[in-house]
């Protein structure tokens, strides 16, 4: 079909077969400036085309509001609420577009990282991976100590980097150890590729909120992977972060996007014990219509080159699997998944 069909069947099926709202996930926006390798980074023009479209045919709203909705019970139907993991810098590159618009967004910054608008080690292998000769790449993995059977066990359809990633969130809990960074940095200077994607600082997301409506979530102090840390370590990472946002903005919002869309049973209750009072996953769904609770919301995760339309066949319901659903925990990390 042609894009212009696309789009027509597309928005006839979501206000058809829509339900219930959602909430987008973006990460970063890529520019001229901002470029990145990671399909998790949406290009500028998309995002503000998307974005568009979707006011065609949907409402955008603050999440909290959107979550307040679906607690009492009240129809979600054609309301979007947009939120910002990680709150990278290059997001301002769309502040403007977004006030102009009257779109309300919640972002979830990073709290260590906002400290010094630091970078991110995802973003810094992604960037320099494809520049790096396999055997290069190969006698790194082995530098970092890359134990064998993750690269034997990982699916292949993940690509190559997904042995390495695993490995990190299991090995390392999704945090960074310095004793790694020589190396990196050392295949960065090699290359002479080195990732320009990073966090916003304070003073940019107070730059950000005053050019459109923003909220301001929890998404920890260090961005590990909270299932496998222990309770107090769990409750440290939540308050903590949420301490500091509350300190420095004056629209924060007791709700925590789980780093890396992992969570189980426990971190819920954990987050929940903290004061938040919702947990966000990337499930990849629309919001559904059971009320009540607001542990374990999904979130549909944005990427590059996604269409709209296939979005708002998503946001219809099309095309989830049994897996993507409200309460599905994910599976974690490990040498074989």
């Amino acid at each position: 079909m042609r894009p212009l069909v696309l789009e027509w069947v597309s928005n006839v099926v979501l206000r058809t077969l829509g339900r219930s709202g959602a909430v987008l996930c973006y990460h970063s926006v890529t520019t001229g400036a901002y470029p990145a390798a990671s399909a998790v980074h949406v290009a500028r023009d998309d995002l503000v085309a998307t974005l568009e479209t979707l006011r065609d045919t949907c409402r955008i709203i603050p999440l909290v509001e959107l979550l307040r909705r679906q607690r009492r019970g009240q129809s979600t139907k054609g309301l979007i609420a947009i939120s910002f993991d990680d709150a990278y810098a290059a997001v301002l590159s769309v502040g403007e577009f977004l006030g102009t618009r009257g779109i309300p967004v919640t972002i979830f910054p990073v709290g260590d990282a906002t400290v010094n608008g630091s970078t991110f080690w995802w973003d810094r292998v992604d960037d320099v991976f494809p520049n790096v000769p396999p055997a290069r790449w190969r006698q790194f993995e082995e530098v970092c100590g890359v134990p064998e059977e993750y690269r034997r066990g990982q699916p292949e359809s993940f690509g190559p980097l997904r042995p390495f990633r695993q490995w990190m969130l299991a090995h390392y809990h999704g945090r960074w150890p310095e004793r790694l960074t020589p190396d990196l940095t050392a295949l960065e200077q090699e290359t002479r590729h080195a990732t320009v994607q990073r966090s916003m600082t304070w003073a940019e997301i107070e730059q950000l909120a005053r050019q459109t409506e923003v909220h301001v979530g929890v998404h920890t102090l260090s961005h590990p992977a909270l299932p496998f840390l222990p309770d107090a370590e769990v409750r440290r990472e939540i308050a903590g972060c949420f301490a500091m946002i509350s300190e420095r903005s004056t629209t924060p919002v007791p709700i925590l996007a789980a780093p890396y869309g992992l969570a189980d049973a426990r971190v819920v209750r954990l987050a929940q014990a903290t004061g938040m009072r919702a947990t966000l996953s990337l499930s990849g769904t629309a919001l559904g219509d059971r009320a009540g609770s607001l542990q374990w919301v999904p979130r549909i995760c944005m990427s590059a080159r996604a269409p709209a339309w296939r979005l708002k066949l998503r946001l219809a319901g099309l095309g989830d699997r049994p897996w993507q659903r409200a309460g599905a925990f994910p599976v974690l990390p490990s040498a074989s998944t």
